[in-house]
């Protein structure tokens, strides 16, 4: 599969969706014998490791003991080795060095799959990761830091003595606790701090505090928030009873406070980078799958074509007629892929405050020939005032595509869409504006097809303008803005999708 085999035109296409990529795009086999040959390789080749593709194709292992780090090659090799006996998901990281650019880090994320001949294909996407393992570093060193200043002098220091129930703070632990050198209420009355205690929290906290006083540990440490000034704080607790009576009654114990609420916080924001980071990885696999899978079949067709060119079993004429309609077939891929490429490529632009009412009407312009020939019924209760933060060209194309596929799979004998715009009065989703569009038509079995209506070239209907793009696009779009999107469907009864906007 080697991209010299497409036309110019498709070669535009394919080089502008890969550039606004930064991965290399691969595909190679290794042989029952071990002979290792590149298929197919594109990107950024000499900028990403300084080889050329003819370099890769002419003598792989060359390039490889050349350009992996000396301490990673074995690895490598193990790791290429296991998923020839057991093909599968295959993600690894690995160092390289590049000539006059020096150590970089990369990271492999592909599939493998063994043939019935034993070759096994390694298909995938290779990114630079140098910069994350860096910051990762930098990271690492930072928290380092961060617990030698704890240490030194941001921890507080409280000691409780339980007969005559009065708590001495250190300074620090009054800074921390943002307590006034004045405010006698918890110093006076310990049992105040129940109440500064998150509701969330109380549970665990009193829980590790009740088995030290049990003897069931022999200090306890909790992570739990506290009311100061009007805001919650996070809080690392260290306590220890240091005196009891003859009947192991506590009277007296002393601790320390931490403020960790800047920690709590990265860890948050290091949860849903990784969430994030997760979720790309799927959809990177899965869009490499996709260009590997489907850009392997239009050639292939076209080598086909060529062969029985060559060999006398079709004419020129015939061929060439084969040819455009392979070649037309590659186009519409390729502007798939491209508008994949694009709804993440454009989620940095910036957002904007939009009138859904307005742009509910330009959509049902757009359609209206198709509502008039099918003669839909459009149950409209959008209110004209209300607007929500988005990137307008993804705000239209939501509307388009949900309101083209009520109007498009409504009930042929008495079709109806409704769509409306409310808060949802529900906790979860309590920071959401709502955009609910309604069919009344063929409904969807989400019995069968719930974990997959929303991926890409998934059809539900024999409908002959059915791409099963729209829906994947579309919920891409929503989440690459914060938001979500839901279905409720039955059968015969109709479907509803729900799109939920940040407030």
């Amino acid at each position: 599969m080697r991209e010299k085999k497409l036309n110019v035109l498709d070669e535009i296409y394919l080089n502008r969706m890969i550039s606004k990529q930064p991965y290399i795009f691969f595909q190679f086999t290794i042989d029952q014998d071990g002979e290792l040959r590149f298929d197919y390789l594109n990107g950024q080749i000499e900028e990403f490791c300084g080889a050329t593709f003819s370099e890769f194709e002419d003598d792989p292992w060359a390039v490889f003991k050349r350009l992996i780090h000396p301490e990673d090659k074995s690895r490598i090799i193990e790791s290429v080795n296991e998923k020839r006996v057991f093909p599968g998901n295959w993600e690894i990281e690995f160092r390289i060095l590049v000539p006059d650019d020096g150590l970089r880090w990369c990271k492999v994320m592909a599939m493998t799959e063994k043939t019935d001949n034993g070759t096994v294909i390694f298909y995938g996407i290779n990114s630079n990761i140098t910069r994350q393992k860096k910051q990762e570093e930098e990271h690492k060193v930072s928290e380092l830091r961060s617990q030698f200043a704890n240490l030194a002098s941001s921890i507080g220091v409280w000691d409780w003595d339980m007969v005559t129930n009065k708590v001495f703070y250190s300074a620090q632990s009054l800074k921390i606790l943002e307590i006034e050198d004045n405010d006698n209420d918890l110093v006076d009355n310990p049992e105040k701090w129940d109440e500064l205690v998150h509701p969330d929290d109380k549970a665990a906290y009193f829980g590790n505090i009740q088995e030290h006083f049990d003897g069931k540990i022999p200090y306890y440490e909790t992570y739990h928030r506290v009311l100061c000034k009007g805001r919650y704080k996070w809080i690392l607790d260290r306590g220890k009873v240091i005196l009891r009576d003859e009947n192991e009654k506590p009277l007296r114990i002393i601790g320390t406070h931490t403020d960790v609420t800047a920690q709590k916080e990265k860890e948050q924001k290091l949860q849903e980078t990784f969430d994030m980071v997760n979720n790309q990885k799927g959809k990177l696999l899965n869009f490499a799958h996709i260009v590997s899978h489907n850009l392997k079949n239009h050639t292939g067709n076209f080598s086909t074509l060529l062969t029985f060119h060559k060999n006398g079993y079709l004419t020129t004429e015939e061929v060439i007629n084969s040819l455009q309609t392979v070649s037309d077939e590659l186009t519409g891929t390729i502007e798939n892929l491209v508008e994949l490429v694009n709804v993440q490529v454009s989620a940095s632009v910036e957002k904007q405050d939009l009138n859904i009412a307005e742009y509910l009407a330009k959509v049902l312009l757009i359609l209206n020939d198709e509502i008039q020939k099918k003669k839909v019924s459009i149950v409209n209760k959008v209110p004209n005032d209300v607007a929500v933060s988005f990137i307008p060209a993804y705000l239209e194309s939501i509307i388009l595509n949900l309101a083209t596929n009520a109007i498009k799979y409504s009930d042929p004998d008495k079709p109806e869409t409704k769509i409306e715009f409310y808060l949802e009065d529900c906790e979860e989703f309590i920071e959401y504006y709502v955009l609910c569009v309604k069919d009344n038509g063929l409904g969807i079995d989400l019995v069968k097809y719930k974990d997959v209506i929303f991926g890409l070239y998934k059809t539900f209907h024999k409908h002959k303008d059915s791409t099963g793009i729209g829906l994947y696009i579309t919920k891409n779009q929503i989440e690459a803005m914060g938001g979500k999107i839901e279905v409720q469907s039955e059968v015969g009864e109709g479907t509803i999708f729900k799109v939920y906007f940040k407030r």
